[in-house]
């Protein structure tokens, strides 16, 4: 079943001085409490006393009293009492996050009839407004006006929760899965110096969505030997040369790589019900697994989400080992940079109708041109790879029959000449070893070319040469290559 999350610009009324349109008129409310501001209301209100007093301590008390508009749920005093037993209300960062999870920016009513509005309060969290309740909380009052905007009365304190990070941190540091996170995010000390581990790469790759708050994730942590099973599966495909324990590059190892991508496998977007993940799940990676059958152990809500601990995910290698795309139109380099004139990047539409993007260079006149690509984040595998290069359509001034060769770098090769550096051995499509593939390019040939089979020897970029045959053209749409898993 899914979700349907229904974002809703809220509400804002604007008045010029002398209006006679209030609150009340909008919302059906006549309080005589219209005509004060929240903070006024809320500091007035022996029912609310407990919660002016925290309003206080939190330092928010100004905002209230601003003309900008908000809203904001009141917990009453017995709620207050309530929630003394799970706070220390003697700690001022507790108490600032506490009210701010109360207090939202703008103006948000209650309606029993609306699905879920997401509203961000003063904790930059999200309050759900759901069919007349705040996070599963049924209102005692609704609705009430104030001259800076609405309030709503509750008789149970909202819970801040934690993002999927933190919870996971809180709930599970036990664990070797969540051991891998931290490992991310410690620092070392050298020469007086501090180093830290955590990458770029990893707080976008992964990080960023389990503490992301305007989007809905399911997460899913797994029994230790189960974690170390799928890192072992995984650490051969990313072996790089950098030593482990490498104190400047400690991005650079493969424990690094394996860990990090292992680690996206686990993040869904989307907040899953339990009866929801009998299905194939995709992770935000597009690796495709499942939970195998009565696997979970426990459900955790998160202020961005849910997360399962689960026994195990079943996932298989020939998912997580994916295939790569180099596209013509993203080249990094040429022979010589002058020939801009005689390269075309274009939008065509081929004879069956579909659109496509490719570059031709024609018409430079010198031997051996060539463009620079880099295949990137290429696993230690062997690869099949196939080209597509359409010719010959209307407007095309190429119109014959012609080749053009791929090459590979081979780190391990010195030369003066940078083309005697892409000399990397492989199997052609005749499955014959050879420095280059020979791609053969036909009048309106919509299919793949297969050319062959290239090794990557260490996780990270393939750099690579598209030739032409002596003074000839070069068409390239696509470069794909298909990891083989055995």
């Amino acid at each position: 079943m899914k979700k349907i999350l229904i974002y809703v610009v809220p509400i804002l009324f604007i008045c010029l001085t002398g209006c006679s349109d209030k609150w009340e008129a909008h919302f059906g409310n006549n309080d005589a409490n219209s005509q004060l501001n929240l903070f006024e209301i809320i500091s007035s209100s022996s029912d609310y006393s407990s919660f002016a007093d925290l309003l206080e301590k939190s330092g928010y008390a100004e905002s209230l009293k601003a003309s900008k508009n908000y809203t904001v749920l009141i917990p009453t005093n017995e709620a207050i009492n309530a929630a003394q037993t799970q706070y220390n209300f003697n700690d001022t960062a507790v108490v600032r996050s506490f009210v701010g999870y109360h207090i939202i920016n703008s103006i948000y009513s209650v309606n029993d009839n609306t699905d879920t509005i997401k509203a961000q309060n003063f904790r930059n969290k999200y309050v759900e407004f759901t069919r007349g309740s705040f996070d599963g909380i049924q209102p005692k009052s609704k609705n009430l006006t104030a001259s800076n905007g609405l309030y709503h009365v509750i008789g149970q304190s909202l819970q801040p929760l934690n993002n999927i990070y933190s919870l996971v941190k809180l709930e599970f540091a036990g664990t070797k899965q969540v051991q891998a996170i931290e490992s991310f995010d410690t620092a070392y000390i050298e020469n007086d110096q501090t180093y830290y581990k955590t990458s770029p790469v990893w707080v976008s790759d992964v990080r960023r969505n389990m503490t992301t708050e305007n989007r809905k994730y399911t997460y899913f942590v797994i029994d230790d030997a189960a974690f170390d099973a799928e890192f072992n599966k995984l650490y051969p495909y990313f072996k790089t040369n950098y030593e482990e324990g490498n104190t400047h590059r400690p991005d650079s190892t493969t424990t690094f790589f394996a860990k990090k991508f292992l680690l996206r496998d686990f993040i869904v977007e989307g907040d899953l019900l339990e009866t929801e993940l009998s299905q194939e799940l995709t992770s935000i990676s597009g690796t495709k697994f499942k939970i195998p059958s009565g696997s979970v152990i426990s459900r955790h809500k998160a202020s961005n989400g849910v997360v399962y601990r689960v026994h195990s995910i079943d996932v298989e290698l020939v998912n997580q080992i994916k295939e790569k795309i180099v596209f013509g139109v993203n080249p990094i380099g040429y022979k010589q940079t002058d020939k801009r004139g005689n390269t075309y990047f274009r939008d065509k539409r081929d004879t069956i109708g579909n659109l496509y993007k490719d570059i031709e260079i024609h018409g430079h006149n010198v031997t051996a041109f060539y463009v620079k690509y880099r295949a990137t984040a290429m696993n230690v595998n062997r690869y099949k790879v196939y080209g597509r290069a359409i010719m010959g359509l209307p407007g095309d001034p190429q119109t014959a029959v012609f080749t053009q060769y791929v090459h590979f770098l081979n780190p391990a090769l010195v030369a003066p000449n940078e083309v005697d550096l892409y000399k990397k051995s492989v199997v052609n499509h005749l499955g014959s070893t050879d420095t280059r593939f020979t791609f053969g390019v036909n009048v309106l040939n919509h299919n793949e070319v297969y050319l062959g089979e290239v090794t990557q020897n260490q996780y990270g970029n393939l750099p690579l040469l598209v030739m032409s045959n002596g003074t000839g053209p070069i068409i390239l749409e696509y470069l794909r290559f298909v990891p083989i898993i055995q």
